[in-house]
């Protein structure tokens, strides 16, 4: 047994390499946690690098560990090095996994230790079925069995980020809304850090900022933001695109820039993994997501924070994103013009960029109040049996 004064412990699997939306939702998710009462511990590959927020973890007395293996590795590594983990941290009461695709194997561990509370949060809808040969498929098919199997028994509490995301990933399950909840405050917009950011970069007030923020890979679909900007630019000559993310479509990017004949530094690169993401919002006039597969994105949450108008995919992006009168949606299927025109009218007409923030916490998407949510959730639900 814990001693009283002890915090409850929460394992989180879901913590890789780069900043992207799953992580900092989780690092946001433990910011806002009242450590006397619950700690978290993550899990990752036994060989993984370092995780994003690594030492902010270790700072906040959380552990990592490195004890996972696939089950193509080893299956008896796989199950037996999690059984090793969970029975020698019996303070370990509740296992959380992060996903956005469907997964659930150290759920399946975790009743075996008898770990009450065994949460599968969907973050996302990710739908893409490459293209495989005959073997291939047939392996796809068992595994995708499997992995559903442990889907509908070894969870005890389905989350999800949106409707679309538990469709995906848990179809016809009841499952409790987790808002993509971010630090307001953080990410309300701010003239000084805006003033300062454009200084810096050397922008000047007029000048039109677009925003791209993601991976740099095929799912969300960077190409067709920057085919959006080439038409917005022929409308509004003094206007800039703001890249930020890293991928393997990068080359490419670069290579699309010099075909379109856009003029250096009209296009910015700002890279991956950034920790000041939150002041980059604040330069831009106007913020584009043309994913293929999304949910509701978290950045779809901060850019509305920061007064930002949107202009996001139909076929990605869930309603429940239109948190406020900011967004707009335009198909894949129209052409980019279509976008550029629907992008322009939002940043020409002026608002209040500064209401947002309270708006945004109004509708629920404060970190605070998820954090409040999901802490409930782990001290009434958590324990061994």
């Amino acid at each position: 047994m814990m001693a009283a004064d002890k915090p409850i412990r929460i394992m989180q699997w879901g913590m890789f390499g780069s900043i992207g939306g799953i992580e900092r939702f989780m690092m946001d998710l433990y910011r806002n946690m009242d450590r006397d009462l619950v700690q978290f511990d993550f899990l990752a590959a036994h060989d993984a690098p370092k995780l994003a927020f690594e030492e902010e973890i270790a700072d906040y007395g959380g552990r990592i560990f490195r004890a996972q293996y696939s089950q193509s590795e080893s299956a008896y590594q796989a199950r037996h090095s999690l059984l090793k983990v969970y029975r020698e941290h019996p303070d370990i009461v509740g296992v959380h996994v992060h996903a956005c695709f469907p997964y659930a194997y150290p759920l399946a561990v975790a009743r075996e230790c008898g770990i009450r509370l065994r949460i599968l949060h969907a973050h996302g809808a990710f739908d893409v079925q490459p293209k495989l040969d005959i073997h291939s498929r047939v392996a796809a098919a068992v595994r995708d069995r499997l992995v559903r199997g442990q889907i509908d028994r070894h969870p005890t509490r389905y989350l999800a980020c949106s409707d679309s995301a538990a469709r995906y990933m848990f179809p016809g399950k009841p499952y409790l809304w987790a808002k993509n909840g971010i630090d307001v405050e953080r990410f309300g917009f701010s003239p000084d850090v805006r003033q300062r950011y454009r200084r810096r970069y050397d922008i000047g007030e007029s000048t039109h900022v677009l925003g791209f923020c993601g991976y740099l890979t095929g799912r969300k679909n960077p190409l067709l933001a920057l085919e959006v900007f080439a038409h917005y630019r022929r409308m509004q000559p003094d206007s800039v695109l703001m890249m930020i993310g890293c991928g393997e479509l990068s080359d490419r990017l670069e290579q699309r820039v010099r075909e379109l004949a856009l003029p250096e530094r009209s296009v910015l690169f700002m890279g991956g993994n950034r920790d000041d993401v939150n002041c980059l919002y604040q330069m831009m006039d106007g913020f584009l997501l043309t994913s293929l597969y999304e949910g509701l994105p978290m950045v779809l949450v901060e850019a509305q924070c920061a007064g930002l108008p949107c202009v996001a995919s139909r076929e990605a992006v869930t309603d429940q994103a239109a948190i406020t009168d900011l967004l707009r949606f335009c198909s894949l299927q129209d052409d980019a013009l279509i976008w550029a025109r629907a992008l322009r009218e939002g940043v020409v007409r002026r608002r209040d960029r500064g209401s947002y923030a309270s708006r945004v916490a109004m509708a629920g998407f404060d970190m605070r109040a998820t954090a409040a949510m999901l802490q409930r959730i782990y001290l009434t639900e958590g324990g061994r049996s």
